[in-house]
C-alpha cells in the first residue's frame, strides 16, 4: 500500500493549463483535476470515492482526508485508463508565450521544462552580500553571466587581481601597479614607485633655500643639511654663525658645553677648570664604588666555585670501612680482603643528603657478592652491629640478589624483589625529601624500585655496601 503522504521533493513546481493540451479528441473534463483545474500531474485515486486529483493538491491539504469525499482513507496510483489517456496527451510547453515552440507528450514534458531554453532563471553572482537580481532566459543566462553581470569576476590588467566588474573601475584608478607618467621626465612608473622616483628624478631641480644652488630633490635633502651658509645658532652662547663659521666658533665659545671625560657631565667650558678640581671628586669616589663592586663579583664567582667543587660527588676516605680501598680521585671504592666480619663493610659519599632531590649515578664495575648493595644509610650503620632482619637498623638498600633492607617497614624490610645487579650494570639513585621516597633504577636491565623512607630529620648519607674481595663501584659524574 502506498504512503498517504510522499516526500516534499518529489511534488513537481509547476502546472499544465488545460489551453496548453494539443489534442483535439480529448474531452477536457477527463484530463482536468477537480481541485486544481489544471491538467493532472501525477495522478492518484481515493480508495472512498475513486475520485482523481493531483497528488501536490492531496498533499498541499496537508490531511490524511480525501480532499473531494472528504472520508478517511487510502490513497493509491491512478487507474490505468487515465495514465493512458495522459500519455496521449500532446502539450505546449509553459513558455510558449516567450517563445518556445516546442511541443511534447505528457511523459516528456516533465524533462523539457527543466531544459527550456525560454524558462527564467535569476543571475544569482555575489560579492560579499552583494547578489545580481537579473532575470534572463536559460539560454542567455550564462551569456549574462560571463559578459554582461556587474558582479562577474574580471581580472586587473595591472595587478592581475580578481575583483566584481563593478569595483574593477574604482580599482583601476588607483592600483598601485599601473603606470603613471612622470610630470618631470614624463617617465612611466608604476603608481607605488613614484614618489621614489621623484626624489631622484634628474629632472625634479629646486633650489637651496642658502646658496640657491640647483640640485635633484634627493641630493637636496642631503645638501642643505651639509650647505655651509646654512644658519645655525650656538648651542653655548645663543649667537647665529653659517654652518662653516660655527664648525671654528665653537671650539672656542667660552659657553659651549663640553663633556668631562671622568665623570661624563656636561660642562660650560670657562667653568671646566674649576669643576676638575672640585666637583669630580664625586667620579674619584663612584670609581672606587665600582672597583669595590669588580672585588664582589669576583668574590660571589670564587664562592661559586667552591659550592660546585663541594657538589662534586666522591667516596669519603673517612666515612668507610678499613677494608675499603678508594683511588686517587675517590671516585672508585673496591675490597681487597676477605677477612671474617660480624658487620658490613660500608663505604659513604662524601656529603649527606642535603637538598629536596638527590640524584647520584655510578656503575657496579664488579659484583663478587650476592650481598653486594646500594641505597642510603645513617653515619651510625658504620660500626653497627645490628641485625639487618629486624628494623630499626638504619639503612634503606638493595642487594644484587634483590632483597630489600627498610629501615622502618618489617613488611618490606628482608624481602625479595625482582630487583637485581650485575658486573657493569649501571646504577641511578633518586632521592625525594618532600614525597620520602628512594627510587633505585638499573638503566642496564631496565629495572625499577622504589622505597618509602622515613627521614624524620635525620642525616642519611648515599652508600655501597661492598662484601667481597674483589666487589667494586664507580661513580659516575
Amino acid at each position: 500500500m502506498q504512503k498517504q503522504f510522499e516526500e516534499q521533493d518529489d511534488l513537481k513546481d509547476y502546472f499544465i493549463d488545460v489551453e496548453q493540451v494539443q489534442s483535439n479528441n480529448v474531452n477536457p473534463y477527463d484530463i482536468k483535476c477537480p481541485i486544481c483545474l489544471n491538467v493532472y500531474l501525477d495522478p492518484i485515486s481515493c480508495d472512498s470515492c475513486m475520485n482523481h486529483f493531483c497528488k501536490k493538491c492531496h498533499q498541499q491539504k496537508q490531511s490524511t482526508k480525501c480532499p473531494l469525499c472528504n472520508r478517511q482513507g487510502e490513497t493509491r496510483k491512478a487507474f490505468p485508463l487515465l495514465r493512458q489517456l495522459l500519455s496521449q496527451l500532446k502539450i505546449k510547453c509553459l513558455h510558449f508565450d516567450q517563445g518556445c515552440q516546442e511541443i511534447t507528450d505528457y511523459d516528456g514534458y516533465d524533462k523539457h521544462i527543466k531544459q527550456c531554453d525560454f524558462s527564467q532563471e535569476i543571475c544569482g553572482l555575489m560579492d560579499g552580500k552583494l547578489k545580481c537580481n537579473v532575470v534572463k532566459f536559460k539560454k542567455d543566462i550564462q551569456k549574462h553571466r560571463q559578459y554582461e553581470c556587474s558582479f562577474r569576476q574580471c581580472e586587473c590588467c595591472h595587478c592581475h587581481q580578481f575583483f566584481s566588474n563593478f569595483k574593477l573601475q574604482i580599482h583601476e584608478l588607483k592600483c598601485e601597479e599601473a603606470l603613471i607618467r612622470c610630470p618631470k621626465c614624463h617617465k612611466q612608473n608604476k603608481i607605488k614607485d613614484q614618489s621614489n622616483h621623484l626624489l631622484i628624478c634628474d629632472q625634479n631641480i629646486e633650489n637651496c633655500l642658502y646658496c640657491k644652488g640647483e640640485y635633484s630633490l634627493k641630493q637636496l635633502l642631503i645638501h642643505e643639511y651639509e650647505c655651509p651658509l646654512r644658519p645655525v645658532c650656538c648651542v653655548g652662547c645663543s649667537q647665529l654663525f653659517t654652518l662653516s663659521v660655527y664648525y671654528i666658533h665653537q671650539t672656542k665659545c667660552p659657553k659651549f658645553p663640553q663633556i668631562c671625560p671622568n665623570c661624563n657631565k656636561k660642562i660650560i667650558r670657562e667653568q671646566f677648570e674649576d669643576h676638575k678640581f672640585n666637583d669630580c671628586l664625586i667620579y674619584i669616589k663612584s670609581q672606587h664604588d665600582k672597583e669595590m663592586q669588580k672585588l664582589n663579583i669576583k668574590q660571589q664567582l670564587l664562592e661559586i666555585e667552591l659550592n660546585k667543587k663541594d657538589k662534586i660527588i666522591k667516596f669519603s676516605n673517612r666515612f668507610k670501612d678499613p677494608d675499603i680501598f678508594l683511588n686517587l680521585q675517590k671516585t672508585i671504592a673496591f675490597v681487597k680482603q676477605t677477612a671474617s666480619k660480624k658487620k658490613d663493610r660500608f663505604v659513604l659519599f662524601n656529603n649527606p643528603i642535603s637538598e629536596q632531590r638527590k640524584h647520584w649515578k655510578f656503575k657496579c664495575s664488579q659484583v663478587k657478592s650476592s650481598w653486594y648493595a646500594v641505597g642510603i644509610t645513617e653515619l651510625s650503620t658504620l660500626h653497627s652491629l645490628k641485625r639487618y632482619q629486624d628494623i630499626g637498623h638504619g639503612s634503606y638498600l638493595v642487594s644484587s640478589n634483590g632483597t630489600m633492607y627498610n629501615n622502618h617497614m618489617d613488611d618490606q624490610n628482608s624481602k625479595e624483589s625482582n630487583f637485581s645487579i650485575n658486573t657493569n650494570d649501571i646504577i641511578v639513585i633518586n632521592v625525594d625529601l618532600d614525597v620520602g621516597q628512594l627510587e633505585i633504577i638499573n638503566i642496564t636491565q631496565n629495572l625499577s624500585l622504589q622505597i618509602e623512607v622515613m627521614f624524620e630529620g635525620k642525616e642519611f648519607y648515599g652508600c655501597a655496601c661492598l662484601r667481597t674481595a674483589g666487589d667494586e663501584i664507580q661513580i659516575i659524574q
